[in-house]
């Protein structure tokens, strides 16, 4: 047990339990000055919602991941994990860096997105879409081709006074389903099952990642159709937008945050260019899809 102090997000954290995927993270600082406490105990009986159930209020998350831990997120200031028996730590740090960690953000009123982003040169170019539409896909494909990934999954966005819209590195792992890690031969490598979705699995990238925030170019929403870049405008851009962008709507809801995160997001992309990026669903195309993507960004 800790602690480790952590710089993450444009947030310091003082933690209980040691981060690998943090370690490019890592930064001293003492635990009174610290944005963010996440402690760990072994005792799950402190709060124990039904497995599979959540309890959400504006200041106040609690959820429990059977066989994993139960989690308690309170006033965007404190992760209590409450570490179930025999529970492997990588388990709990994926639940710590997913939704323990989204409902923090929403409760600090961050701006974060259901998105990969992969870095070239020093811009950042990031991926929404709905479940399944390929966002980990596409950045796993691109960092075949030199990107580095910046975020996956769940990626904090933040206005720079100086720079605009930027993205804060996050952990470096991609969320892959198995037949796009066999497509680019990565089955092999160390993975870690997805307790909910078989067939999907977790990713450590080797290399780091650098902690730096990085100015966001552009972002592309996945849609289904034939290889095509289009830009969004307008008031109905926003509808497509949120709901495709936005990391567990069920957080934000009873939190209250809805309004504000709409409004975050209009004012996101009256400052960043969005564009339609339609794809094919076989993955053989995916080459295809990052020619694409790679030619569009050197004309816009």
């Amino acid at each position: 047990m800790g602690p480790w102090s952590y710089s993450c997000a444009g947030l310091q954290v003082a933690s209980d339990l040691q981060i690998p995927e943090w370690a490019a993270f890592e930064r001293p600082h003492s635990q009174r000055d610290a944005d963010v406490i996440i402690a760990v105990n072994r005792d799950p009986r402190w709060h124990d919602p039904p497995a599979g159930s959540s309890a959400v209020t504006a200041t106040d998350c609690a959820f429990r991941a059977r066989g994993v831990a139960v989690y308690r997120v309170q006033h965007g200031r404190t992760i209590n994990v409450s570490v179930e028996p025999d529970a492997d730590l990588r388990e709990v740090r994926l639940f710590l860096l997913g939704s323990a960690w989204g409902a923090l953000c929403y409760q600090r009123g961050l701006l974060v997105l259901h998105a990969s982003a992969v870095r070239t040169g020093d811009e950042a170019i990031a991926f929404c879409g709905l479940p399944g539409m390929g966002k980990s896909s596409t950045a796993a494909w691109l960092t075949t081709r030199g990107y580095s990934l910046i975020s996956d999954d769940l990626t904090r966005v933040a206005i720079d006074p100086e720079r605009g819209p930027v993205i804060y590195p996050a952990a470096a792992r991609l969320k892959l389903w198995r037949d796009a890690l066999e497509a680019l031969g990565w089955s092999e490598r160390n993975l870690q099952r997805d307790r909910t979705r078989h067939e999907k699995f977790d990713l450590p990238l080797g290399g780091g990642i650098e902690a730096a925030p990085v100015r966001l170019r552009v972002i592309y929403l996945l849609e289904w159709g034939e290889p095509q870049i289009e830009r969004l405008t307008g008031r109905a851009a926003l509808s497509r937008f949120v709901p495709a962008a936005t990391y567990r709507r069920d957080l934000l809801e009873p939190m209250g945050h809805l309004g504000a995160y709409w409004r975050d997001c209009l004012d996101l992309m009256q400052r960043v260019p969005v564009y339609t990026l339609r794809r094919q669903r076989r993955l053989s195309a995916m080459e295809e899809l990052v020619a694409l993507v790679e030619d569009h960004r050197e004309v816009s």
